[in-house]
């Protein structure tokens, strides 16, 4: 018996270390994969000026930040479409301007940070130009699931009028990249209410 529970006991030990040892290049690997990011926003990030420069890229990281620790918060399993939605829509705009519905839907660990990033940009350029720079002005972010398949739509009214830029910026360029990184599409169109954009992509 006390043979017995010696092996039992070994070897619930060597489990026990597999699994540290899978926990911890599970953690250099997010760790590697962030400071990859953080340096790619760093180089890419563009402004005018020290000040605009610090601000932008100070955004950008806390929108990545927020995607990590929501997948932290859920064991690094996803995350729910409507917490990160809400999460980016409330560091930028005020609770009582924006409006979230839709489906539930259960996102997969790799589609958490490249989402957030896209609404990060998509919410601060609401902020500076766009609905959430009005008083009556409201962001509308809705859902619909078609399959395994969800499309979302992002509309601000009650802002300034708005037009197409005339010349892409780098926030253009990092919103093609994620919505590739989550094999998506987007669309974007200047209506005179308020910009409309549509994102579409596989669970």
């Amino acid at each position: 018996m006390e043979q017995s529970s010696r092996r039992a006991t070994l070897s619930d030990e060597k489990r026990n270390e597999e699994a540290r040892k899978l926990l911890m290049h599970e953690v250099d690997h997010r760790a590697r994969n962030v400071l990859s990011i953080v340096h790619s926003l760093t180089r890419l990030t563009r402004a005018d000026d020290l000040e605009t420069y610090k601000e932008v890229l100070t955004g950008r990281i806390s929108a990545l930040a927020r995607a990590q620790t929501s997948l932290a918060n859920r064991r690094w399993e996803g995350g729910r479409l409507e917490d990160v939605v809400r999460e980016e829509l409330e560091a930028l705009c005020t609770k009582d301007s924006i409006d979230v519905r839709g489906p539930e839907v259960a996102l997969a660990p790799e589609k958490v940070q490249p989402i957030s990033m896209l609404l990060h940009e998509l919410a601060t350029n609401a902020n500076k130009y766009g609905a959430c720079s009005r008083v009556d002005g409201r962001v509308s972010v809705t859902w619909t699931l078609e399959g395994r398949r969800v499309v979302l739509q992002w509309r601000e009214t009650g802002g300034p009028q708005v037009v197409a830029p005339t010349r892409e910026g780098f926030g253009s360029s990092l919103k093609a990249s994620v919505v590739r990184q989550i094999e998506g599409t987007i669309s974007r169109t200047w209506e005179p209410t308020g910009l409309v954009v549509e994102v579409a992509f596989p669970l």
